[in-house]
């Protein structure tokens, strides 16, 4: 990891995109035609867990660091530094290239940015929903990016979660609040029996 990250930082520095604003430290993935970018603490488990996502038919478009510009719609759109394309780092296996191990259908080479999931190592009094998803923001040049932070463990299946809350997220985009069509029907019961 320690090589990765000083090779990055060089390439950031002396090989300095056209356009390219900003590099964020995560991994970004096309779940479902969106750009998802996983954040969190070093060791927290984005690359595994994007390695996971990428076995589902999902695809990778940058490990561990993130080319971020702002397009012309203000929108914010993701790729990857130009040498490290199609590259990602695995602890236990090294730098592997996921288009030759998962073929060309695994990468993409850019996506506008959806969603930020941020990886947070569970702990006993961290204050977690239980009833719905709990969005913060991301900011990035301006921009505000939704947010979700979900706290993991070595039990937890994180790809699925991530999956779930990607699919949850435009759900909810398109009217569809779980805990709101709840609250109805249990309100409308109460109703009927008194």
């Amino acid at each position: 990891m320690m090589y990765l990250s000083k090779l990055l930082n060089f390439i950031s520095l002396k090989f300095k995109e056209p356009g390219v604003t900003s590099h964020i430290h995560g991994v970004f993935v096309d779940i479902k035609g969106k750009g998802v970018l996983i954040i969190g603490n070093s060791g927290v488990g984005k690359s595994e867990v994007a390695l996971d996502l990428i076995s589902k038919g999902h695809k990778l478009i940058a490990d561990d660091s993130v080319a971020f510009y702002k397009s012309n719609q203000n929108t914010l759109i993701g790729q990857p530094p130009s040498l490290l394309k199609n590259l990602m780092e695995v602890r236990g296996l090294g730098i592997i290239d996921i288009k030759k191990l998962f073929g060309y259908k695994s990468v993409t080479s850019k996506k506008k940015l959806f969603l930020v999931v941020e990886l947070k190592a569970f702990q006993k009094e961290m204050d977690c929903s239980r009833l719905e998803m709990t969005l913060d923001s991301f900011r990035l040049f301006d921009i505000y990016i939704p947010k979700i932070e979900l706290p993991v463990t070595e039990i937890r299946h994180v790809s699925l979660l991530i999956e779930t809350a990607v699919k949850n997220y435009i759900l909810l985009q398109k009217g569809s609040n779980t805990i709101h069509n709840l609250s109805e029907k249990l309100n409308l019961q109460l109703s009927l029996d008194h």
